[in-house]
């Protein structure tokens, strides 16, 4: 199933793909460092950086958890929407009836191949086995931490699963029944939730030879009467400043689910990953009313120590003048009520 372009949507912010291979471009020509890079990376051969922050700011181990109230996520109360952080960029968020799962990983490893490096290092928030109902599956691309096949088996048949163009042939073959793409500008009305495809500045690849091959996205979520933005990955790029007018004609974003970390080294990770003083841009631009940090603290993806993104994130509220309480940070496990 595909959607219709939404009302409004800039023609600008529509998708692009190279004419000559087919594969998916950032808007803004910008691209991810190529493989080369990764190698040279990995192997220490890059410019050195120093320190973002004095690492002495920097609490020690991998982001908080707190023990979920699970009688609270299987009675949500009716008028309000539940944002409960199960780590990374898996949400379950519950609203209208409705839970929403987006990009989630119940692996020990977000790798092919098990791997020392990026091991889990913080429980899930929420345990699997104590998940309400899944009625519904976002994913924003086909990364591992973001796409985790072992978990989307175990999710199964029962939940609508939507996914951005190209990534059906792999859900589906993790068993999932009802699968829904689209593309930049697209919505799908699915019951009580309505969902528009937005675009994102990353990547994606799950192989060395099918890069950008499937498109990565963000979500705008409408669902009673609510307007949840999941940017799910992504740099910094220009299009946020047409996206915050386009949210503005639609009554504005309420919450906004905003990604703080995988940053470091900058020379690497600035076209694929936003800073948290990016985030708080991002924040600004759109208009959000409440933003939720995440994407940090759960695995040793890059170079920066787990606990610094909130740090910084402190800095850069007090620097643009953002109140703290309009951009948290969630424990893993934690439930934030909007509404109600």
């Amino acid at each position: 199933m595909h959607g219709t372009i939404a009302a409004g949507y800039p023609e600008s912010l529509r998708v692009r793909r190279d004419p000559q291979d087919g594969r998916f471009r950032n808007l803004s020509g910008v691209e991810a460092r190529p493989f080369r890079d990764v190698l040279r990376w990995n192997l220490g051969w890059g410019p050195r950086e120093q320190p973002a922050i004095d690492p002495a700011r920097v609490p020690p181990g991998a982001a908080p958890r707190v023990e979920p109230d699970l009688a609270r996520l299987h009675s949500p109360p009716p008028d309000a929407v539940q944002f409960t952080w199960v780590g990374h960029a898996t949400w379950l968020i519950q609203a209208g009836g409705r839970n929403i799962l987006t990009d989630p990983i119940w692996s020990e490893h977000c790798a092919p191949v098990p791997h020392p490096r990026i091991r889990r290092r913080v429980a899930p928030g929420v345990p699997f086995t104590g998940l309400p109902r899944i009625d519904l599956v976002l994913l924003s691309h086909g990364h591992y931490d973001h796409c985790d096949v072992p978990t989307l088996r175990r999710l199964g048949a029962a939940p609508d699963y939507v996914v951005p163009l190209g990534l059906a042939p792999l859900v589906r073959r993790c068993g999932a029944a009802r699968i829904h793409e689209a593309e930049w500008g697209e919505a799908l009305d699915l019951g009580a939730v309505r969902l528009t495809c937005l675009p994102a500045q990353h990547f994606t690849a799950r192989t060395g030879w099918d890069r950008n091959r499937t498109l990565w996205c963000g979500w705008l979520i409408e669902v009673a009467d609510r307007r949840i933005y999941f940017a799910g990955d992504t740099g910094f790029a220009p299009f946020f400043t047409e996206l915050g007018p386009w949210f503005g004609a639609r009554g504005g974003v309420e919450v906004a689910l905003l990604p703080v970390g995988a940053y470091q080294p900058r020379w690497f990770m600035t076209p694929v990953h936003c800073t948290a003083a990016e985030a708080v841009e991002i924040h600004r631009l759109i208009g959000a009313r409440l933003s939720l940090a995440m994407h940090w603290g759960v695995w040793q993806l890059t170079e920066e120590p787990l606990g610094e993104p909130p740090v910084l994130l402190a800095d850069a509220r007090r620097a643009a003048g953002v109140r703290d309480e309009d951009f948290r940070v969630p424990a893993v496990g934690e439930t934030v009520v909007w509404g109600g």
